[in-house]
């Protein structure tokens, strides 16, 4: 489990970090209000991605471990191709659903490109990602993944070099971001899809009618689920778009993406619980703990430093950006209910218990999506996050009274050690061995 964590745990940290120096980039060298048109639309395109893909997450990452060859290559193939379609299509259709804002900006034919070729991109990233955890080879997901984002670095950087985007107005701007984004994502997939060949060398391409009726009959409680729990962070980027002007957009944007640097821990030790005791779940509730810790040992110190020095962080991506900083100061506070829910689902995923996941997150995302529209309206977008953190801590306490506890705090229970019992000689037991 650690060293899927932590290659989960690189995974996140060295793409944070170079979308990081990305956003910075671009942050400084455009206006707010084209960054937050841009993220918009990123969040329109994960929107879709996680809506077509949900149930794939957990399901690859719980089934592949113990898998044959033979099944591996048709659950991954019928997903694959599922995910292909399913996420270009919505992506089509989705992109008339944006606010108008952003069809204005970046103009309605771009929009549905856009949408569409980003929305496979995110989708088959997650699905692939997915996969390579359940092989348990996560660091394949760290090669390809890092390979996009400098790709992505790498361009911006030449762009602004030559003076192209400082010269153009916020549409072009928009246009340049989203377009290198979406490039790099389908750069990623494809060096992903070959290491995956590499982790699975008897992989073979046979989408097959009857994979399909098996997913069919297993992944619906865990795609509701999913849905539940990473929807209202693309949902929430959409609904402040329809209320607030584009430039207070770009400064949510920047601040929710600090915050999910540290949101990424507990997600990353979750997923690698839940592939190392899949198909050994003797072994959850010492893991489980184990991995409380783990996050406890990451999470705490760097989000009190990040805390104090809200200020100073956001002032990286411009003077503007430091009035933000109460926003962030809450956000980061969603850090450890989210620790709690991301370690319970995947103790409740092993042990089989779908039902009462999806009728815990499903109330969570109701909770938040009313809640931030709501407070949104009323204190503007700090509302989005003291949203979060209520809904966030109402979920854990009830994930905690149904059944998590032991596993989350308490220590597992030492067996007894056996004494062995000496087997009597033959001598001693009655003649036996006499002639």
């Amino acid at each position: 489990m650690v060293g899927n964590s932590f290659a989960l745990l690189a995974l996140t940290n060295v793409t944070s970090v170079l979308g990081f120096v990305f956003w910075t980039l671009c942050a400084r060298n455009v206006s707010p209000a084209a960054i937050g048109i841009a993220n918009t639309v990123i969040s329109g395109m994960s929107l879709v991605a996680i809506v077509c893909v949900a149930g794939f997450l957990p399901f690859l990452t719980r089934l592949l471990p113990g898998a044959s060859p033979e099944d591996r290559s048709g659950l991954c193939s019928t997903a694959f191709v599922v995910t292909a379609v399913a996420s270009g299509t919505v992506g089509a259709v989705g992109a008339f659903f944006l606010p108008t804002r952003v069809h204005t900006t970046v103009g309605t034919g771009w929009v549905v490109i856009l949408l569409a070729l980003g929305s496979v991109g995110m989708a088959m990233g997650m699905v692939i990602n997915s996969s390579l955890l359940g092989l348990r080879r996560a660091e394949f997901s760290l090669y390809a993944s890092s390979a996009g984002a400098l790709l992505r670095l790498a361009t911006i950087a030449s762009i602004i070099s030559l003076g192209a985007l400082a010269a153009t107005i916020d549409s072009g701007a928009t246009h340049t971001m989203l377009v290198i984004y979406v490039a790099s994502l389908l750069t990623s997939n494809t060096i992903a899809f070959l290491l995956l060949r590499r982790a699975n060398p008897d992989f073979r391409f046979r989408p097959r009618m009857e994979w399909l009726k098996r997913i069919g009959r297993t992944v619906g409680w865990d795609h509701v689920a999913v849905l539940a729990v990473r929807s209202p962070a693309f949902i929430m980027p959409i609904l402040a778009a329809a209320i607030f002007p584009a430039t207070q957009l770009g400064y949510y944007a920047v601040t929710v993406m600090i915050a999910s640097v540290f949101l990424a821990v507990s997600a990353a030790v979750s997923n690698a619980l839940l592939a190392d005791c899949a198909d050994d779940p003797g072994r959850l509730q010492a893991q489980a703990r184990r991995a409380m810790l783990l996050i406890g040992l990451l999470l705490v110190v760097p989000v009190a430093g990040t805390c104090v020095f809200a200020k100073e962080v956001l002032g990286f991506f411009g003077s503007e950006y430091t009035n933000c900083s109460t926003l962030l100061i809450v956000l980061l506070l969603t850090a450890f209910p989210d620790a709690v829910i991301n370690i319970s689902l995947s103790i409740l995923r092993v042990q089989g218990r779908l039902r009462i996941i999806t009728v815990l997150t499903v109330t969570q995302a109701i909770m938040m999506i009313c809640g931030a529209w709501f407070l949104m309206l009323h204190m503007g977008v700090i509302g989005a996050a003291l949203a979060a953190v209520a809904a966030q801590t109402i979920t854990a306490a009830a994930f905690v009274a149904v059944g998590t506890r032991r596993f989350l705090f308490e220590p597992p229970p030492v067996e007894p050690v056996a004494v062995p019992v000496p087997t009597p000689s033959p001598l001693i037991g009655g003649g036996a061995g006499l002639s």
